[in-house]
């Protein structure tokens, strides 16, 4: 069964789309590429602060190294998203009732950011990156020389890099979720007993959750001075750690409800089987007529051992385990911090 749907025009590739063509190109499927930038972020890191002296020549720094991951960790996950998305939507497919034709025309949706998108989300992180900085406190720029302007020239680059591709892989992950909330909704063939497809995008959806909400954590845990009192740095993992919640429960949310209709139909007629068979079993026993009743009676078993098979039916489009890993994910660097500040605590 196929929908109604019209295939839907190629459009050109985004400039991401293209740059992830040419990482996959590159040994080893490219993906050394994303530490090797930010090496490179290390690198000029330190030659600026050389240059504003306020590290002697030569020496290493620690001080504002871990902010540098942010760039290459959000270009380097927008990458992995879309990879996942491919394998998810295949192993969609089947329920998705599509054409040949059609699913290409999706898949090609799916993946492919249209041009001139990622601009504005880009510019957003940009005027986040340097209020930030703009807006830290004194404690927290000391290490890049004490003054805005210094601090700038030694974070600035690699803040806009960080804040602008956060913004562009928030586009690209909520584009995603878009298109996924859509192929659930034009879905003809969900089959409720053939459980992959079902859970085929939850893969995708907990990566998604995952990955915003370490980002979240790991900006509060290991830069912590940067946000004290910084209400655009704290508000940017807010958001982080929101979005991440959102990106596992809402995009899957709809096809819920469509799996509960869907279950409520197969229970009903299950249960009006098992009424008639019952009640042609019990006439056949009033009027003493035995005739056909082991007939009847193992037919009404077999309709109970599927009503029992139809219980036990998934109606979220996730496995257990996947729920489960989520939750952990979100609450043990929480417990984590607890019991550190306890510890701290109590041996102070």
């Amino acid at each position: 069964m196929t929908t109604a749907t019209t295939t839907p025009a190629r459009y050109a590739p985004s400039a991401l789309n293209r740059l992830f063509s040419a990482v996959e190109r590159l040994p080893g499927g490219g993906w050394w590429i994303y530490p090797l930038i930010f090496l490179a972020l290390v690198v000029y890191h330190h030659a600026a602060l050389w240059i504003i002296g306020s590290v002697p020549v030569g020496s290493p720094s620690l001080a504002g190294v871990p902010a540098l991951a942010f760039g290459p960790y959000a270009l380097g996950v927008s990458h992995l998203f879309i990879r996942i998305a491919g394998r998810s939507m295949e192993a969609f497919r089947p329920a998705s009732g599509l054409s040949d034709a059609d699913y290409a025309g999706r898949r090609f949706e799916l993946l492919t950011v249209p041009p001139g998108r990622l601009w504005l989300p880009f510019l957003v992180g940009a005027i986040f990156a340097v209020g930030s900085i703009l807006s830290a406190p004194p404690e927290a720029i000391a290490a890049y020389g004490g003054s805005r302007l210094s601090a700038l020239l030694v974070f600035g680059p690699a803040a806009l890099f960080g804040y602008g591709m956060a913004g562009v892989s928030v586009y690209v992950s909520v584009r995603i979720l878009q298109q996924v909330e859509r192929l659930h909704r034009e879905a003809t063939a969900i089959d409720l007993f053939d459980t992959a497809p079902i859970y085929a995008f939850s893969g995708l959806t907990v990566r998604l959750g995952i990955a915003y909400v370490f980002a979240g954590y790991y900006a509060l845990f290991v830069n912590s001075a940067f946000q004290v009192g910084n209400s655009l740095s704290l508000a940017s993992i807010a958001i982080s750690i929101a979005l991440g919640v959102a990106c596992f429960v809402v995009p899957l949310w709809g096809i819920h409800g469509r799996l509960a209709a869907a279950k409520a139909v197969l229970v009903r007629g299950s249960s009006l089987r098992d009424q008639a068979l019952e009640a042609e079993l019990f006439r056949r026993v009033d009027a003493g007529n035995l005739a056909g009743v082991k007939e009847v009676a193992d037919a009404l078993s077999g309709i109970r051992a599927t009503s029992d098979r139809i219980a036990k039916l998934p109606t979220w489009p996730w496995p257990p385990q996947v729920l489960r890993g989520f939750i952990s994910a979100i609450l043990l660097p929480v417990a984590v911090f607890l019991i550190t500040r306890y510890v701290g605590s109590q041996i102070n």
